[in-house]
């Protein structure tokens, strides 16, 4: 996504949140979105790729991308920056 192109809705970002952004510091320096949406969408970014990750470790994917470690690291450091503080519970795996 370019910096002038609009930006879709809400819930078709959450959709899938890597389709309309490349980086997580690309979301982060959107002028179109407020942080409260930021934030929103980097957790939903979080949840998407550790539950990528749960799914390759119990062998349900084909493979991971070698990149989706450091997307998840990018993705808590946006969110860091962006001053969330909280820290969302992500997939677990159960017993």
């Amino acid at each position: 996504m370019t910096a002038h192109e609009p930006i879709p809705d809400m819930d078709t970002l959450l959709g899938d949140v890597s389709r309309h952004f490349e980086t997580p510091h690309d979301l982060v320096a959107s002028d179109q979105l407020n942080r409260e949406e930021k934030i929103l969408l980097l957790r939903h970014w979080d949840h998407d790729l550790q539950l990528m990750m749960v799914a390759s470790e119990e062998n349900m994917t084909t493979g991971l991308p070698a990149s989706t470690a450091d997307q998840l690291t990018a993705v808590k450091a946006a969110l860091s920056a962006l001053g969330d503080v909280a820290e969302p519970s992500g997939p677990a795996k159960v017993g």
